[in-house]
């Protein structure tokens, strides 16, 4: 018989008992708001009853209801996977944003209570305008665009086209704001220049305090940071603090290490004795000077807009160089907020207002390339898709000799696997791969995509996962309390995720739960079995919330790690084994640029090397080279003036 069912730690789960004793007892009903409308909607709104629409006697959004016998609204604490798992998970869905014919707001809400649901409608609208009044970006009326953050540097655009930008949980518009144009990104380039300039001749010790400021200043407006990083993109506000805080952790890594740019001096000078007899017997030695490069380029992913930024743009500026920030088009009100936050203590710690900058250069593609191309940028470090690291090494290789000396630094994604051997702690596995598949909706770049798991553990580990994948899993509104998944980012999203499914099942994989889009920005987090190895599924990111199972056996490791390798990516690897020498081998034999021991795929330890291998870029970003990155050498030899000539080598020119 099988091993009777570990009571898993989940977040948000209750007892059995607390569970049935909830579904029984109905919600209070809740104050309804009078006002009929919501900012960023148009029209009143109406009710829609299992799609039947009733008249207007409603005023709160519109909702359609379906029975769902775990509503969104239970605190959930404790769950057991021994069967009865639920089929149906969807808490808080928006089916969409208007009715095409009346141009009335619709939401969708599938499970809990129509009152609850209304509530939090209103209740999420109140965030998102007070998250954007507090971050100074309160201005969604179409006719008055958002204007810079920072005219007086060119931050963005104060003029021309303007776009709009959406929230994916409810395709409702934040804001409306211009689009640069190349006049706004040459005068942004020209002030950080001018600006780092002066940057690069402050003590190094100075240099650390400011940025130690920023780090400071940045978890003070926290909250509105995050709240805005879950209305843009549609992280749960736990993952949205949770990237912040990543950003306390690197300023506390740059903190240790202040010696290394430079102390009381403005860059740090090594000095070296000569390995030459003669020069040293003359009194010669040594210098080494550790430079800044100039101005770093940066460009982020939509699905991590704050970390990854100050990854590279934290240690960049305590070397002394400046950054100009290209934000992921949709994720560009975050970069704005965090730019202001930033730029204001660079203004009022020594008037280095400018020194960090960014600027929407929104679709244009020709406008990003020229970018990349321009000589003033001594580097550029990217995030993002493959198709953009190609891009930008053909833009770069398109100018010939003129950029041979630009250093790109780039982290393109992965197609991550965990591997489960005989020996795991099985739920300790299935915690950790269930909230690596389907954290942040599978959107990141270190998120589960494949797990490997021992025959001998494969039907306990899958019958667990599935349960964990009915019962753990609440999709929604990021907002509504209990939801841990939340939209996909956007239509495009939406279609990759259904296209990516339909491959997968033609090519042969098994699906186990999941696979359907939901409406909206909402797809259901999906577990598909692998028939084997080579499965061509299995070799391809797909970038969204989709996990396939693959089977081996004791003698079959060797091939787990080619499995692993023949796809080219090389970010994360988790492996769940109390046998080091199984770890060993695979933490040597992947190539990886990260191999975690009884720990999921997910995330990295900031202030350490992040990065991977092959068609994930080969860059490290952090680490022991956190500041070597932006920095170039100086090196010289210095003899005593009017001293004895000693060529190189030992050479004589002498007469003999």
């Amino acid at each position: 018989a099988p091993p009777a069912a570990p009571r898993l730690q989940f977040p948000n789960a209750v007892s059995e008992d607390t569970l049935e004793r909830m579904l029984r007892t109905r919600p209070p009903q809740l104050a309804r708001p009078s006002a009929p409308r919501t900012r960023g909607l148009r029209g009143p709104a109406r009710l829609v009853v299992n799609g039947a629409p009733k008249k207007k006697k409603l005023t709160p959004p519109a909702l359609e209801v379906h029975d769902n016998p775990q509503p969104a609204w239970l605190p959930r604490t404790r769950i057991s996977h021994g069967g009865g798992a639920n089929e149906s998970n969807v808490v808080a869905v928006p089916r969409r944003t208007f009715n095409a014919d009346t141009d009335e707001p619709i939401y969708a809400v599938v499970g809990g209570h129509p009152e609850m649901a209304l509530a939090l409608a209103f209740s999420r609208e109140t965030i998102s305008r007070e998250t954007l009044r507090a971050l100074d970006l309160d201005d969604r009326r179409r006719e008055r665009p958002l204007r810079p953050v920072l005219p007086d540097v060119s931050v963005f655009a104060p003029e021309g086209a303007r776009r709009d930008v959406f929230d994916p949980t409810t395709n409702a518009r934040l804001g409306s704001i211009h689009v640069a144009s190349w006049p706004h990104v040459d005068a942004a380039i020209k002030r950080a220049k001018e600006v780092q300039a002066r940057w690069a001749s402050v003590p190094g010790d100075e240099r650390v305090r400011i940025v130690l400021a920023v780090a400071d200043a940045i978890a003070k407006n926290a909250t509105h940071l995050g709240n805005l990083l879950t209305l843009e993109v549609g992280k749960t506000p736990s993952e949205s603090l949770g990237e912040l805080a990543e950003i306390a952790e690197v300023a506390a890594a740059i903190g240790e290490r202040k010696d290394e740019c430079g102390g009381s001096l403005a860059y740090p000078v090594r000095r070296y004795e000569s390995r030459d007899k003669t020069r040293k017997s003359l009194g010669w030695y040594g210098e080494e000077r550790a430079l800044p490069i100039g101005i770093v380029g940066k460009t982020t992913a939509f699905n991590f807009p704050y970390a990854p930024f100050a990854w590279g743009a934290l240690p960049a500026m305590a070397a002394g160089n400046g950054v100009v920030w290209k934000p992921h088009p949709k994720a560009t009100l975050c970069a704005m907020a965090l730019t202001k936050v930033i730029d204001d203590v660079l203004r009022t710690n020594g008037g280095f207002s400018g020194l960090v900058t960014c600027v929407d250069a929104g679709d244009d593609e020709a406008l990003t390339r020229r970018m990349w191309r321009d000589a003033r940028f001594a580097m550029w470090e990217c995030t993002g898709g493959e198709a953009m690291g190609e891009a930008l090494l053909r833009s770069l290789a398109s100018e010939g000799a003129t950029r041979l000396g630009v250093r790109t630094l780039l982290e393109l994604g992965g197609n991550n696997a965990a591997v489960v051997h005989a020996d795991a702690d099985v739920a300790q596995a299935v915690e950790s791969v269930l909230f690596g598949a389907t954290g942040t909706s599978g959107q990141r770049c270190t998120s589960t995509r494949v797990a490997y798991v021992h025959d001998d553990v494969y039907n306990y580990f899958e019958r667990l996962l599935v349960a964990g994948y009915k019962q753990e899993l609440r999709i929604g509104d990021p907002f509504t309390p209990g939801v841990n998944v939340g939209p996909v980012f956007h239509a495009d999203a939406v279609e990759r995720f259904k296209r990516g499914v339909d491959a997968c099942v033609k090519a042969g994989s098994t699906l186990l739960c999941g696979g359907r889009a939901l409406g909206g920005n909402f797809v259901e987090p999906t577990l598909l079995r692998a028939p084997g190895f080579n499965h061509p599924p299995t070799a391809t990111e797909l970038f969204s919330p989709v996990l396939h199972l693959v089977r081996y056996r004791d003698d079959q490791l060797g091939d787990v790690v080619n499995d692993i390798n023949r796809g080219g990516h090389g970010l994360s690897c988790g492996v769940f084994t109390g046998d080091e020498g199984v770890f060993e081998t695979l933490a040597t034999t992947l190539r990886v640029g990260i191999a975690n021991l009884n720990y999921g795929t997910s995330g990295a330890e900031a202030g350490e090397n992040f990065g991977g291998e092959g068609r994930t870029g080969g860059g490290r970003q952090m680490g022991p080279n956190m500041f070597r990155t932006y920095t170039r050498y100086v090196n010289t030899m210095r003899a005593p003036l009017g001293g004895e000539v000693v060529h190189a080598q030992g050479v004589s020119q002498k007469k003999r």
